[in-house]
Parts: C-alpha cells; structure tokens; sequence
C-alpha cells in the first residue's frame, strides 16, 4: 500500500515504479528568498519504507539530525547578509537516501553596512476575531515613521520560547494554586515539538524554577511539592524573566499570572521596561481579580499606595509596548482557559524582519509602526526598539 500510494505521488505507475522508492521535498526555506537569524527547516519525505533519520546540512556543517516525524528543525544563520545552502538528506530503514539541496540568496542591496535584524510579531484582528489569510503586500512596517523593506514574512506557527512567571506568593495557597498550575500544565501540553518553556513560581523569592524544555511531565515532577508562601516581587522576577530568554533566538514570550501587586521587588518597573524595551520578547499578563486593582491602597516597605498604583500603570505599559496583551479572569479555575488562549494566539501571528534603513546605535527609542491595508482590522506589535546593542 505504501508503494502504490509513493508511486501515485510521483506521478508514476506501479509497474514503473522502482521496488525502493525515497524521495524529499522542501517546504521551507523557499530558494527564493533571503534567510536571517532563526530558520525553519520543514521537510516532507516521501517513502515506500520507514524513514530511519533526516539529517540537515547548513553550508556544509551538520545543523541537526531528526529520527521521527514531524521533519522540522530550526537552525540559526545568523544576521549577516549572505547567501546560504541547505542540504537535506532522508535516509530509509533500508540504507536508500533522498537528497535535496536549496540555496537562498542574499539581500540585494547596493550598500552593505552593519544593521541589526529587527524581527516583529504582530497580531491582527478583525472584529476580535485574528485574521490569517492577509499576504505580505498589506502590511507596512514604519521605522522613527520611515517606511521599511520586509525581508522576511512568515505566517502561522512559528516556535517559541517562553518563561512562564507564575506568583505563588501566599494569596495564592490552596486552589489557588492548584488552578495555577492546571494552567501552566494546560499550556505545556499543548505546546508542539520545537516550543520551549521555563517554568518559574515566585513569591518575594524564587520559589521553584525548570530548565527549558518540552516535556510537561519533567515540570509536573518539578513542581509537584510547590507551596504558595511570602509576598510578590513581580518587577525582580520579570526582568530576571527577560535576562532568561536573551540567549534564545526567534520568539521569546513572557506569561505573568499574578494580581500584579507587587510589594516586595527591590527593582522598579522602570527598569523592567527598561529590558523590555531592550528584548523583542512579547509580554503576556493573566490577571485575575482586576477591579480590585483599582481599590488597592496598600503601604508597603518600598511603596505607598500612589507609587504602588504607579507601578501597576507602569506594567500595563510594558505589556502594551511589548506587543503582547493583558487577559482578565475574574477567577483563577479560568486559568487553564488563557493559557491555552494566548497559545492559540502565539499559533496565529504574522512574524517580520526587515532591517533599519539607518545605522544609528544612538542609545534612542525608535518607535515602530505596523500598517495593514485592510478595512476594519486592528493591529498589535512591538512599539519600538532602543538601538544601544554596543553600548
């Protein structure tokens, strides 16, 4: 059965088929265009036996070798303008290989200087509802309100890292936490082969923190003996959030669950966007209980209640600036729920790069704009940058 389907796919009949048949088809990178920074390699292997392993070669260096489908592996370029060459081999259980080769160019450009690849993800909806299907020409991408060539467009799932920032201080004893953690475990498990995530639980200390990693039942068995006890120190946990994900390339992700009283951080939120404005990493905030929020009047060792409200203030920008969003609950058993709703979301952006038309390392903000020539949508993206990388 798996021949005659092989051979109806390449277009042969079962009687000119040959009795071991392998092939393989790229379906990105495309040749066409230019690759900067973190690539998806995705493959099709089409074979009348088991495929025993698919091996990636990027400008002749072994970039990874896959065992088991899905034949997908992301591997770094790097930022340099350059042309590179991918060869991908499919070997089957019977020592047959299919290879394919592509080669993507560089950026055509009468100038070569040296610019930082800007990447932005960029939500779109219409109604509430995210649109999927807009092509690369409705969208514009305004730098300091300059325009810029895209150079890179993709749509649709894109692997991530993610710091999942979870307050278990002691408000959050009993079902609290329980309803916490069946959230951080909804959202694991629904993650797909080439998404990471690192799992902190904090208080005024961090309580509990997991490596990197893909497998929910390694941070099921982490977080197994957590308890909920001390204050919150949310702006120390999430700068330490966004130090996390500097040594991960592609598209890093913050997702805060907490009240977002912090009473405890010996950091102000001003530092914290301060990093932020430094990271590409999209912040994510669950909030539950947020009209009590706004009734708060709290002293703290560090805050009185108008500073305290200010650094709330100052969160929300943050969240906003980043491109990511605020999600409400007005119970914590609605947990499971946003998690598994900003997954869906991170599933459908449209991810960009292009890069700055000036090379200014000047230390100043530069705000970006994301354009989209469709009637009745609304956008939401990374507002800026600071373009400080040497400093």
């Amino acid at each position: 059965m798996r021949r005659r389907l092989l051979c109806a796919l390449l277009g042969a009949g079962l009687a000119a088929c040959p009795a071991v048949a392998i092939d393989v088809f790229v379906r990105q990178p495309l040749p066409s265009k230019a690759v900067f920074g973190e690539v998806l390699v995705e493959v099709e292997v089409l074979s009348a036996r088991d495929v025993a392993a698919v091996e990636v070669r990027l400008d002749g260096e072994l970039a990874g070798r896959l065992s088991a489908p899905p034949w997908r592996l992301v591997v770094d370029v790097g930022d340099e303008n350059r042309a590179h060459v991918f060869d991908i081999t499919a070997t089957d259980v019977a020592g047959e290989s299919a290879s394919r080769r592509i080669e993507t160019p560089a950026l055509a450009t009468g100038m070569q200087v040296d610019l930082e690849l800007q990447q932005l993800y960029v939500t779109v909806t219409r109604g509430g509802q995210r649109v999927l299907d807009l092509p690369e020409e409705q969208f514009e991408i305004l730098d300091d309100g300059e325009p810029q060539e895209i150079v890179t467009f993709e749509s649709g799932d894109v692997p991530f890292s993610a710091v999942l920032l979870i307050d278990t201080s002691f408000s959050m004893r009993g079902e609290h936490l329980r309803a916490s953690l069946a959230g951080v475990q909804a959202f694991l498990q629904d993650m797909r082969p080439l998404d990471l995530a690192k799992v902190v639980l904090f208080s005024d200390q961090t309580l509990i923190t997991t490596p990197f990693t893909g497998d929910p039942q390694q941070v099921a068995a982490a977080v197994a003996a957590a308890r909920a006890d001390g204050g919150t120190a949310i702006n120390d946990h999430l700068y330490l959030a966004l130090k996390a994900l500097e040594s991960h390339q592609g598209r890093r992700v913050v997702i805060l669950l907490s009240d977002g009283v912090d009473v405890e951080s010996a950091l102000h939120m001003a530092d914290v966007r301060w990093k932020a404005g430094r990271s590409s990493a999209l912040i994510y905030w669950i909030r539950p209980s947020a009209a009590a929020l706004e009734r708060f009047n709290y002293y703290s060792a560090w805050r009185n209640p108008d500073e305290h409200r200010q650094e709330i203030d100052a969160l929300v920008q943050a969240v906003s600036d980043s491109g990511g969003r605020i999600h409400d609950i007005e119970r914590l058993e609605d947990a499971p729920r946003a998690f598994r709703e900003i997954l869906a979301e991170l599933r459908e952006q449209y991810v960009f790069g292009y890069y700055p038309k000036e090379n200014r390392n000047d230390g100043a903000w530069h705000e970006v704009r994301v354009r989209v020539r469709a009637s009745g949508t609304r956008v939401r993206a990374r507002g800026g940058y600071y373009d400080d990388r040497l400093q």
